[in-house]
């Protein structure tokens, strides 16, 4: 399975960019940076959006409401008309009321049918459901041929990152649809799905390799794959107790857009990071450091050995795993005087691929004493706070990494150790 990219480091470095710059007098230059950084911090911050569209009867909302784990959609012939639905993380069930022009109204739990008797222009959905941290599920309107109706599902579109395009397996992919989809921008289309639903029923089962060969050779730059999905029976194995039939999930093809999904939201938020990262290695970090004093070799040749730091906070104690510690960390203070042209940065940042790498050995568990299970929580803070520390100047921040490296040393101490005369050690 894909495992979806990470965006806390490079949201760090932009939070670090507008804290220091906010109050600095303005300019073109730095608005321009820092508009910059505030919109990339805030995509980076949100999930990636995922739009479900089609035809009136194409089985999209039945399909976002798979993908949600929840009946919260109406499907099929029904008199509530809504507007955009978007189901969204959200610590308790709620529903959001929105208008393009005012406040929007909130009610607790969900209620659908309540909040299109609002008129709004769109819904929000908030469910503690794990999986919409990183992606949010917007349904748009169906769309038809005769009117005019397919317009707002263009300008709907352009609040999506990646979208699904449903299309009925008993009369898939029509010229109607072909017409609306070629308004859609190009970078959307690349980083989007056709879906083919209703493969559950018979005369679509029966004809799928012959629909697959057609929309397969017409699809062109039109979307990035095909992929056929019955809806109904991805919803029944998933529901199976005690346990999901996860063999029905694979043959009714939920297996196969639920990995497809995943990549088109995995590529879209890479590329959210490429383009972050580019910014920050060419303008924003760059025109921080013409903000701070020059570093001097003094910061350095006054830090205290490490060693002898860590020898003078710890007891001898038979702990294999603090013993590596002190190994990593002895090896990192050997670079540091070897070394008189070492950047202080360079210095924190090794400190911070080591804790990292121990906080990862701490999590597989098995080394430290089963009352110590706070540990790994520590180390991981400590991976935080070295990172930030990379973005200060002056002496500050190297004794900070050594007063950081010796608490964690203390807190190996105790939890590898069987002596119960020793204390236990808290935060970092």
């Amino acid at each position: 399975m894909i495992e979806f990219p990470r965006t806390e480091q490079e949201v760090r470095k932009l939070e670090h960019f507008l804290t220091v710059t906010e109050k600095l007098p303005s300019d073109p230059v730095l608005n321009d940076l820092r508009e910059r950084a505030l919109a990339h911090a805030e995509r980076l911050s949100n999930a990636v959006n995922i739009g479900f569209a089609g035809e009136f009867g194409a089985g999209k909302s039945s399909l976002a409401n798979m993908l949600a784990g929840a009946d919260i959609l109406p499907t099929g012939p029904q008199h509530l008309k809504l507007p955009l639905v978007i189901v969204a993380y959200a610590e308790a069930p709620e529903t959001t009321v929105g208008w393009w022009g005012k406040e929007p109204k909130v009610y607790s739990g969900i209620a659908l049918e309540k909040a299109a008797a609002d008129n709004p222009d769109f819904i929000s959905v908030g469910l503690n459901t794990p999986a919409l941290q990183e992606i949010s599920l917007f349904d748009l309107p169906g769309a038809g041929a005769l009117d005019e109706s397919y317009k707002p599902t263009l300008d709907l579109l352009k609040f999506v990152d990646c979208a699904i395009w449903c299309t009925n397996g008993t009369s898939a992919w029509r010229e109607t649809e072909r017409h609306l989809w070629s308004q859609v921008p190009q970078e959307l289309r690349a980083n989007s799905l056709l879906a083919v639903t209703h493969a559950d029923l018979p005369p679509v089962k029966e004809a799928m390799d012959r629909i697959l060969a057609r929309l397969n050779k017409e699809k062109g730059d039109m979307f990035r794959s095909v992929v056929p999905i019955g809806t109904p029976v991805a919803v029944r194995a998933m529901s199976q107790e005690p346990e999901p039939d996860f063999a029905l999930w694979e043959t009714c093809g939920g297996q196969n857009l639920a990995e497809h999904i995943l990549e088109i939201a995995s590529n879209r938020r890479l590329s959210d990071i490429e383009a972050a990262r580019s910014d920050l290695e060419q303008d924003l970090m760059p025109y921080l450091d013409t903000l701070e004093p020059p570093k001097t070799e003094q910061s350095l040749t006054e830090i205290s050995p490490i060693q002898t730091t860590l020898e003078a906070a710890m007891p001898a104690l038979e702990n294999p795993i603090l013993e590596d510690w002190l190994a990593a960390i002895a090896s990192i203070y050997e670079d540091l005087r070897e070394s008189s042209d070492i950047e202080p940065s360079a210095f924190l940042h090794s400190c911070q691929e080591i804790v990292e790498d121990f906080a990862e050995r701490l999590e597989q568990g098995g080394e430290i004493s089963s009352e110590a299970d706070w540990i790994p929580g520590e180390f991981e803070k400590a991976t935080d706070l070295l990172l930030l520390l990379q973005f200060e100047s002056g002496d500050a921040p190297l004794r900070d990494a050594i007063s950081i490296l010796a608490q964690l040393s203390d807190n190996l101490a105790w939890a590898g150790s069987r002596a119960d005369s020793v204390q236990s050690k808290t935060g970092t």
